[in-house]
């Protein structure tokens, strides 16, 4: 193969784009004829006039379809990596550079601005005769809500990792949202460019950290340079483990010219060896690679490649394992081998298994969809369009299709509207449609009540629902879950003018991401808006002034805290209070008797008859709980249970929004309703709703002072540091932080213990040897893996914290925290914290 390239070369470089037609059939036919070489270049020449990589799929055939995401750490680089994949599909006529703003994915001024990708974005293109949708999610952890609620939609994911840092806290987190939700994924480590680093040794954070069964399918080449006089590695292409080729891309170009080159020497030793490992990995999870392996009589390089890739689909699709690529998207190394494996490994919505739809009622049992004989939809993003002002909800087709003008009924609200107009959204961008087909992601424009997690079932051509249509409409999708903020900022108009624009900005900001929240102070009138982190709340309030235009005044950014009653208080008696009122149609009343306490940080230090009453409860907001007397049973002549459900739990749950000391939401304890008294002449269970939040008034008014407690957020933290910055960082942690240090491990020891019988041993896996960390400048992190702290650590400490390690480190250390739990803050803290809050 080796001595035609110069053919190619006169014929202007090889193949222009890196597709299974051009790479499969050339490589196994060029050596037989000469002249094919040629006549490939200059037909594909004709074809990319044509558009080849951009040929429209068909949106019929449904197993032509790759829903994806890319999630990873921030800073791995997934959005050039989306930017290459745009470039080399056709789509875009340049490369689109995060540093200089010029991105097709990160479209916001925010983002551009601050370089990072703030909000999901989704857009569609063809490769190989296949539609791609795909969605760039954010990697920084105060933007985990867009990672959850685009991975709740998708069939499949693109893990990009950082060759040099590894596996990093964020991506843990990531795949593990994408694990518990089934999705099956290929790793794509990028930057392999840069000095220090190192495949291999990430292969092994994946097997160790992920506790994943790695497939390698290409690995890195390097070519030794001299540089200063040093040696050092250069990254030029990717050795492809299946095929046994070496596929070279010309320095300093745009990527789509490369060399298809035969394997030799020190190449082929080492990719031999990861052949077959990989045939070895596969006829452990796979019968007919058993066979193939059989038939070839043991010989690894003797089962074609045809079989490999399909074992290994098998394999990627029921997550027994996950394939893993290598590149440099930067310098445009790898993306185009990252996109055949998309089509290659990753499910079309055909292949996934049929989600389940729940009924609101109890009684009706779970029904697969494909049994339920209707169109539907999950409506996963609502975002305010600034060029037409209209609503953009971002939908994915379940079943059916949906058609232009169709009506459409929200379970979720029960409301019924028409999906005017039907768009495929390219980024910021929009096309119009007439219809979004099954499996398919789509916008709908021009809906009022749809919201995010919202189900929607249409009617769809040659269907009919094979449930009653009216248990159909009490049926919904899994929902998405929305984490719990911890920040927020109070909110005012300017003046009295500015209220209504802003009451509209607030609630258009809330309709697009539901991780905000909104409350309102009843003794102050203060309206505070509350968030993942400092960075949400920031671009929160720059698109309300910026974008959405409203004249407002925003608040310090400060600690959403709570307070609780302390868990060894005993209320001697209960609280009964009776609620009457005198209206133009008689009056009414009500009355319940309640009593409250507090529930420990760990329950493990509950009583035990704490623990049974929390068994039989019912879970409220605010890690708060209702139970009523064992063996009690709502019922009424006039009222449906379910509306005295709703009022019990509105009624506890509106006592329990302001605190008496601190004037904040209340949280931790158990409410016990002993009696409700509603007369048999009531037709609504209001009155009972507004009984029981006076009676918890009056019980939180009993508490006494020392009883009543302040509960700060605690951060589950994990900080990166070196072996010489261990002491500083877990003394300033202890003692500077009040933090709890609970584990000291090295950066790639496993996360499971090896008596799990699902233990993956990181260093029984197939890793190619790290060229780089020998020939690399820089010799740091690079051949000594780091530690990581682990600690529990109060939010308010953890301000401003990434400034403070990095000075204390010498800009070596790094850290990322998750929310974990309300905790009850110490006296000496409580006083400190008050004092701090309003300084």
């Amino acid at each position: 193969m080796a001595r035609f390239m110069p053919l190619c070369a006169a014929g202007k470089g090889v193949w222009h784009a890196y597709t299974r037609t051009q790479y499969q059939s050339a490589v196994r036919q060029i050596a037989a004829q000469p002249t094919l070489c040629l006549n490939l270049v200059r037909g594909y020449a004709t074809d990319k006039k044509k558009g080849k990589g951009s040929q429209p799929s068909s949106e019929t055939d449904i197993r032509k379809v790759r829903n994806i995401g890319i999630i990873a750490h921030i800073d791995a680089g997934k959005t050039t990596t989306t930017e290459r994949m745009l470039f080399y599909s056709g789509y875009t006529k340049r490369i689109g550079n995060v540093d200089e703003g010029d991105t097709v994915m990160d479209y916001l001024p925010a983002e551009r601005n601050r370089g990072i990708t703030i909000t999901s974005a989704a857009i569609s293109f063809d490769w190989n005769s296949h539609r791609v949708n795909l969605i760039d999610t954010p990697g920084h952890a105060d933007f985990t809500f867009e990672v959850i609620r685009s991975i709740r939609v998708l069939d499949g994911a693109v893990t990009v990792l950082d060759g040099v840092e590894g596996v990093e806290a964020q991506t843990e987190k990531v795949w593990h949202q994408a694990k518990s939700m089934g999705i099956p994924r290929i790793i794509f480590v990028n930057k392999m460019d840069r000095e220090g680093a190192g495949f291999g040794r990430t292969v092994r954070e994946v097997a160790g950290k992920l506790q994943a069964k790695t497939a390698v399918i290409n690995m890195p080449m390097f070519r030794a340079e001299i540089v200063d006089g040093m040696t050092v590695a250069r990254s030029c292409g990717i050795i492809d483990v299946i095929e046994m080729k070496a596929i070279e891309w010309a320095p300093n170009t745009d990527g789509r010219e490369f060399k298809v080159l035969e394997l030799t020497g020190e190449h082929l030793e080492e990719a031999t060896k990861a052949r077959v490992a990989l045939v070895e990995t596969l006829a452990e999870l796979d019968d007919d690679m058993i066979e193939k392996f059989l038939e070839a009589d043991d010989d690894h390089m003797a089962i074609a490649s045809a079989d490999i890739k399909k074992a290994l689909r098998r394999c990627t699709l029921a997550n027994k394992l996950v394939p893993v690529l290598s590149g440099a998207s930067f310098r445009n190394i790898g993306v185009q081998p990252l996109l055949d494996a998309v089509i290659d490994y990753l499910p079309s919505p055909a292949d996934r298994p049929s989600p389940i739809m729940k009924s609101t009622d109890p009684k009706i049992p779970d029904v697969p969809l494909a049994k339920a004989g209707t169109g539907s939809a999950l409506a996963f993003k609502v975002i305010h369009d600034g060029h037409t002002g209209k609503i953009l909800v971002f939908v994915r087709v379940y079943s059916g299709t949906l058609i232009t003008h169709s009506k459409i009924f929200n379970t979720s609200n029960r409301t019924e509207e028409r999906a005017l107009q039907l768009s495929r959204m390219y980024a910021d961008s929009s096309v119009r449609i007439d219809s979004i087909p099954e499996g398919h992601i789509g916008v709908i424009s021009g809906t009022k009540e749809v919201r995010t997690g919202d189900t929607i079932i249409f009617s769809s051509k040659g269907q009919g629902p094979s449930i009653p249509q009216n248990q159909l409409r009490s049926m919904q999708l899994l929902p998405i879950d929305i984490p719990s903020p911890v920040f927020f900022a109070s909110i005012e108009p300017r003046t009295a003018s500015d209220q209504k624009p802003l009451d509209d900005g607030l609630a258009t900001l809330l309709r697009e991401d539901p991780s905000l929240q909104l409350s309102v102070d009843d003794e102050t009138g203060q309206t505070q808006l509350s968030g993942m982190g400092e960075l949400h709340l920031e671009i929160s309030r720059d698109r309300l002034i910026n974008d959405l235009k409203v004249n407002a005044h925003v608040g310090k950014i400060q600690i959403a805290y709570k307070e609780s009653v302390d868990p060894r208080y005993v209320q001697s008696t209960p609280a009964r209070y009776e609620y009457s009122r005198v209206l133009k149609a008689g009056s009414v009343s009500a009355a319940a008797t309640v009593s409250i306490r507090g529930i420990p940080d760990d329950l493990e230090f509950a009583d035990d008859s704490l623990k049974a009453e929390l068994a039989r409860s019912t879970q409220l907001p605010e890690n708060n709980y209702l139970t009523l007397p064992e063996g009690y049973e709502l019922s009424h002549s006039k009222i449906d249970i379910k509306d005295l459900r709703t009022a019990l739990q509105n009624g506890v749950s509106s006592g329990l929004f302001h605190g008496k000391k601190y004037g904040l939401p209340v949280h931790s304890v158990l409410v016990s309703v002993s009696d409700i008294e509603l007369p048999l002449d009531l037709d609504s269970a209001a009155p009972l709703a507004q009984a029981l939040r006076f009676a918890i008034s009056a019980v939180m008014d009993s508490v006494p002072e020392e009883s009543r407690n302040l509960m700060e957020p605690v951060m589950d933290v994990t900080v990166i540091v070196d072996d010489e910055d261990i002491g500083s960082v877990m003394s300033d942690i202890s003692s500077a932080r009040s933090g709890r240090v609970y584990a000291l491990e090295d950066e790639s020891a496993s996360r499971p213990t090896q008596d799990d019988t699902e233990y993956i041993d990181p260093n029984l896996v197939y890793s190619p040897p790290d060229t780089t960390l020998h020939l690399s400048k820089h010799n740091l992190r690079r051949t000594l893996d780091k530690k990581l702290i682990k600690a529990k650590v109060p939010l308010n400490e953890m301000v401003g914290y990434l400034k403070f390690l990095r000075s204390m480190t010498q800009g070596r250390g790094s850290f990322v925290m998750a929310f974990d739990r309300y905790e009850r803050a110490s006296k000496d803290r409580t006083e400190s914290i008050w004092a701090k809050q309003y300084e």
